[in-house]
């Protein structure tokens, strides 16, 4: 079973270097896709020096139409996307594909440790696991995207992602992947290492996005059970108890 990572970069250089060797040193059998929006700093002669890697630079309308067009290109069994930011911990891909291997799922996701800028841990925040009938009602996704991997069948039948959507566009994809119905289950352990940085867009535009995800849920015909997401971030919140301990360092 091989698994396609594919990773957006635009400017990225800083970080991908890490991102790559993160990948290169699975230990799996693997296509690493970098699909570069025309940088201009030095992610080329990065990129270039890793003669495994399948990658596009050329302009784009942004990370999610990258990733779209990884997608065209992608070969693997199971795919999923990484920033160039992001990285796996040492033996996730061997972990996340001996569960494919073993029980006939459609995705599975896990865990997602957060680090700094210096990859310092700064906490890991849990993946809860959920009964369908209620992931289906909740207006959230209680797991981080990096964590989260596909077998190629639900991109046939879900298609891309909505390039429409540009700050959250991988949370109406997930939605709709909780929608449709696909099996999945939760791997007890961090999947990815996701980088929190002030200058993200998630950061920068938190309130545009909340927007986006108004949206998303008014288009997906999700109602808003206000109850049931109370109870839910409450419990949510509970088994993230570790996080509100937390003192900056």
């Amino acid at each position: 079973m091989v698994i396609s990572i594919i990773t957006p970069n635009f400017n990225g250089s800083k970080f991908l270097g890490a991102c790559i060797q993160s990948v290169l040193e699975q230990g799996v059998e693997f296509e690493h896709i970098i699909i570069d929006g025309g940088s201009t700093d030095c992610s080329i002669e990065i990129i270039k020096k890793y003669s495994h890697i399948k990658y596009i630079s050329e302009k784009d309308n942004g990370m999610y139409d990258a990733i779209n067009k990884g997608l065209k290109v992608a070969s693997g069994d199971v795919i999923a996307y990484l920033n160039s930011d992001d990285r796996y911990p040492s033996g996730v891909l061997s972990k996340v594909l001996k569960v494919f291997e073993k029980y006939n799922l459609d995705y599975v996701y896990g865990d997602c440790r957060l680090v700094d800028e210096n990859r310092n841990e700064l906490y890991v925040y849990k993946a809860v696991p959920v009964p369908k009938s209620i992931l289906e009602r909740i207006s959230v996704v209680p797991w981080a995207q990096p964590s989260s991997f596909y077998k190629r069948h639900v991109f046939t039948k879900l298609g891309g992602f909505d390039t429409k959507y540009k700050l959250a566009a991988d949370y109406h994809f997930m939605k709709r992947v909780i929608l449709y119905g696909f099996t999945s289950t939760v791997i007890d352990a961090p999947l990815s290492e996701f980088m929190k940085r002030d200058d993200a867009l998630s950061s920068k535009f938190s309130y545009e996005m909340k927007q986006e995800v108004g949206e998303i849920n008014a288009e997906l015909k999700i109602k808003k059970y206000f109850i049931l997401n109370l109870l839910f971030n409450f419990y949510r919140k509970f088994v993230n108890c570790h996080t509100l301990f937390l003192t900056k360092k």
